[in-house]
């Protein structure tokens, strides 16, 4: 009797400590009415920004093409600029490989880029590795990996994905694999937006690691006639990521490479999303290997305190969050070049100078500082008087 007694004094306390960790995670980790308050007042003036950068590329186009269509009305614009509000489509950056000579820095993705390496073998359909996994499509191409779509035998046919690493960067799959063992090995309710990594093994030299396979594809919400409806997608999306970068900070990882190509819908119908890709991500005490290169994040997202040099943490996903946000309610990137210094331009453009007293121990702060009237020298010639 005493020894059953015992047993069910266990199991109460056991069910109690599990409620408080329970309690404790969606406290830490879930998006409250608080963490929506604020997406809301930041998501607020989306639509306005908008239509100002819209009005801005009008009146410059405008402006090239013929002095008398300045003529036109401030009204006559915007209403021109509603319309075209749902016909932009998304624009990519213009391509451009005269790199400055200050700028080292290029567009890629990761850290771990070099510019050869041995191809990844032709992957055939219907190849099986590893003896479980039959593959059915190649899903995607990157600088040292492919992705494809492959069907478990072991269970019953459900799809995966397979991420096939180049051998010569199999160490950038091992440090993906460590990062994301670790953060789902703590996600006990996976309810934090995350990929998860089902499995790893070797094929022919290649390090492979075995993901859930997310139908949705790349994040985007489609141009609808009802904005409101349209607000609310874009919030939803912004309470899922924030719920990411709450857990992954709280797990002390900085993603480092937050943007539009790493967020998946889970399915089509659907926008749950799920965060992909932490072969980049790196542990608040590593930020110190990067403080002679700061060669981190994708260009498009990077946070100003990358680009000057000034050590960073986690605010810099928080950063790519913000490009983010943009990107999907405008259809392009906020702010666009293909070198740093022309990043800083548009950043002032659109946000005002830099303050001096934040910046002014940054590692590349004396090349800001070097410039005329008209900007940075190094910025392109065409830079107007009115920016």
């Amino acid at each position: 009797m005493f020894h059953n007694a015992s047993i069910f004094k266990d199991f109460r306390d056991f069910t109690k400590k599990n409620e408080e960790v329970r309690n404790l995670f969606t406290n830490n980790c879930k998006p409250t009415i608080a963490h929506f308050n604020i997406v809301q007042r930041v998501t607020a003036g989306l639509s306005f920004l908008h239509k100002e950068l819209l009005s801005k590329r009008k009146l410059i186009e405008l402006k090239e093409q013929t002095p008398f269509a300045w003529k036109t009305t401030h009204s006559v614009l915007l209403q021109e600029v509603k319309t075209a509000v749902w016909q932009q489509s998304c624009e990519n950056p213009k391509s451009s490989n005269n790199w400055n000579n200050k700028d080292t820095g290029h567009a890629g993705t990761s850290r771990h880029y070099s510019e050869t390496f041995d191809d990844i073998p032709e992957i055939a359909n219907q190849l099986i590795l590893a003896r479980r996994y039959r593959v059915i499509k190649i899903v995607g191409e990157g600088a040292f990996s492919k992705t494809v779509c492959a069907e478990d035998l072991y269970r019953n046919g459900s799809l995966v994905a397979v991420k096939i690493m180049d051998s010569q960067y199999n160490h950038v799959g091992f440090e993906e694999c460590k990062k994301l063992r670790y953060l789902n090995l703590h996600d006990i309710y996976e309810n934090i937006h995350i990929s998860k990594l089902l499995n790893t093994f070797l094929y022919d030299k290649h390090f492979c690691l075995v993901f859930e396979y997310y139908r949705g594809g790349v994040l985007k919400v489609p141009y609808m006639i009802n904005e409101q409806f349209r607000l609310q997608i874009v919030r939803k999306v912004a309470c899922q990521l924030l719920t990411a970068l709450i857990y992954i900070k709280h797990m002390a990882v900085i993603h480092t490479d937050l943007k539009l190509e790493n967020i998946l819908f889970v399915t089509e119908n659907s926008y749950e999303l799920r965060v992909i890709d932490f072969g980049n991500a790196i542990g608040l005490d590593d930020v110190k290997y990067y403080a002679e290169s700061f060669e981190i994040q994708s260009l498009l997202y990077r946070a100003p305190e990358v680009l000057l040099g000034l050590p960073f943490g986690y605010e810099i996903d928080m950063w790519s969050f913000g490009c983010i946000l943009c990107e999907i309610w405008i259809g392009y990137p906020i702010f666009q070049s293909d070198t740093k210094s022309g990043m800083i331009k548009e950043m002032e453009r659109l946000l005002g100078p830099l303050p001096s007293s934040l910046y002014k121990n940054a590692k590349n702060f004396a090349w800001y500082l070097n410039r005329n009237d008209d900007g940075l020298k190094d910025w392109p010639v065409g830079a107007n008087k009115e920016t």
